[in-house]
């Protein structure tokens, strides 16, 4: 196997493993939805808000594995956050595809806006509007955002082109 396939297979197996990370929060995400269904209160919102904003961290982690090793690192200052999820959405001539869809990269802003929301404000001021919005289509995200990921994996294990 030579240097630079290793290299990209390392880098899917970590993205992979990130993946499944995300994979189990979702499930634990499906089983509090089950549980409480229909009864939230103040404190179920904001441990739903929680959920969202946890998944959006998960899926910065896996863009930040790849901007380090393939983009040339993470974009720095002001708006990096924003900036790395819409170079995701970009192909890098020669090196690599766009990681995501510009559907996903539509999805993906609404969960960094909230997730900046979760992390700044109080959980008193949460917006349950918004909230709702993004729980309609959370799963749906999440499924677009699994299957993306392990088509891109595939390409860099060289199983596409």
């Amino acid at each position: 196997m030579k240097k630079d396939e290793l290299f990209l297979k390392r880098i899917s197996a970590e993205i992979l493993s990130e993946l499944e990370q995300v994979s189990k929060l979702m499930a634990e995400y499906e089983h509090f939805g089950r549980k409480y269904s229909g009864n939230m209160d103040t404190y179920l919102l904001r441990v739903q808000a929680s959920f969202m904003a946890d998944f959006y961290m998960g899926v910065e982690k896996i863009f930040r594995t790849i901007a380090e090793e393939l983009n040339g690192g993470v974009p720095r200052g002001d708006g990096w956050h924003k900036r790395l999820l819409h170079s995701m959405s970009l192909e890098v001539k020669g090196i690599r595809p766009p990681v995501i869809s510009n559907i996903l990269y539509a999805e993906l802003l609404k969960f960094l806006g909230f997730r900046h929301v979760v992390r700044q404000a109080y959980g008193f001021q949460l917006d349950e509007k918004k909230l709702e919005e993004l729980e309609g289509i959370f799963v749906m995200t999440w499924t677009r955002f699994s299957r993306e990921i392990k088509k891109f994996c595939a390409f860099l294990e060289g199983k596409t082109k």
